[in-house]
Formats: structure tokens, sequence, C-alpha cells
């Protein structure tokens, strides 16, 4: 499958990937700089899905009238090499990179969906730009997450635009933060500990 695919060609789709990661995936974009069609460019990214070195995250949607993006976004899923490909060293280079907050989000939806493997997870973003990061759906029922590197998470007008069109269980503000707060609500800041016992004790 990996036929004629070069190894410079390898490091520069997995640098590309690295500057991607927690976004929207656009194969005729990927592809194009790579020099191959949009096709081939998504048969490299499933391939690379399918050995668990990446992972896409499928959009929820919803019937809610509005016009839903559809592409889904991929993460890495070594928050190390995704580091190591944007040239960060350590921790205090990240904390001032922009890449923080992906690299925070991607260490949420690794770690809620290694402590619920029967669950399913997807994002919401519509074109208006109403959106949430992570959606946790089990048997008809969603909770909201929304990732925030920040210890003083504030929400976007467009979270609370998709935070209505949804209507989930909670909407939970994951934060490093030692301990979580009510935002307001049907909103809550938590950490991640908090955030896995918050949904085992809402869907499980």
């Amino acid at each position: 499958m990996w036929s004629r695919f070069s190894s410079a060609t390898m490091r520069k789709l997995w640098q590309m990937l690295a500057h991607l990661n927690g976004q929207i995936i656009n194969y005729a974009t990927l592809g194009g700089s790579l020099g191959v069609s949009h096709t081939t460019a998504r048969n490299y990214v499933e391939l690379l899905s399918s050995t668990f070195m990446i992972r896409l995250l499928p959009p929820f949607l919803a019937n809610t009238g509005k016009r839903l993006v559809k592409s889904p976004k991929v993460y890495l899923n070594d928050t190390g090499i995704a580091n190591a490909l944007l040239g960060i060293a350590d921790f205090s280079q990240l904390a001032g990179h922009p890449s923080i907050g992906a690299a925070w989000e991607a260490m949420v939806l690794s770690n809620l969906m290694a402590s619920f493997p029967g669950f399913s997870f997807y994002f919401y973003r519509t074109g208006h730009g109403a959106e949430i990061d992570i959606i946790v759906e089990y048997h008809d029922r969603i909770v909201a997450v929304e990732c925030k590197a920040g210890l003083s998470p504030k929400l976007a007008k467009g979270t609370f635009t998709a935070i209505e069109d949804l209507n989930p269980e909670i909407t939970l503000v994951v934060s490093p933060v030692k301990e979580g707060w009510p935002m307001k609500q049907g909103i809550e800041v938590v950490n991640l500990r908090e955030a896995v016992n918050k949904i085992k004790e809402i869907l499980s």
C-alpha cells in the first residue's frame, strides 16, 4: 500500500499532519502538497489510522437543519511525536506554542476513548462556526466536551450556539485545573479525572 512512497514524502506527510492536529482534514489540500490525488492522500491517512498512528474523529451529523461539516478531524495519537515534528523540545516551549490547545484536546480525547471503549465519539461543527470539540454518545444520549488548555476557560459564542443545537445532558469544559466549578446552568468546568467521573455518572 506504500508502494512508490519515499521516506521524504512520509516525513512531509507527518509534518503536515502535526500541523493539522485537532483540525478538520482536507484531502485535496493534503494531496496537492504531497503531489498526489486527494484519493491517494485519503488512502495514506486511512492507512495511518488503521495502524493506530493517527485517529480520525467523525462529525456528529445531528438533524438540526443546519449545514454541517462532514469531513473528519485528525489527531496524532502520540503527542510526543506531534511535538517533535513541530520542533517542540519541552513543556515550557509547548506552553507558549499555538499548538498547546490541540495537544490538550488530543490528550483529552485519547483518555476519554480509553475510559469508555463502548461509547461513540464525534465532533460537531456547522458551516456558520457553531462547534463542540468532542461529543460523547451512549444509547442516544450525549455529553458535550470542550477542551481548554488554560486555567481560566471561556466559551465562544459558537460553542453556546452548538449547545443550543444539540441540547446535551451536560457540557463539560475540560481544563488542567486542580478542581472544577460550575460555569452556568448545564455547563461545568472540570479536570480530566472529574470529566471521566461525570460522564460515567451521566451516561453509564
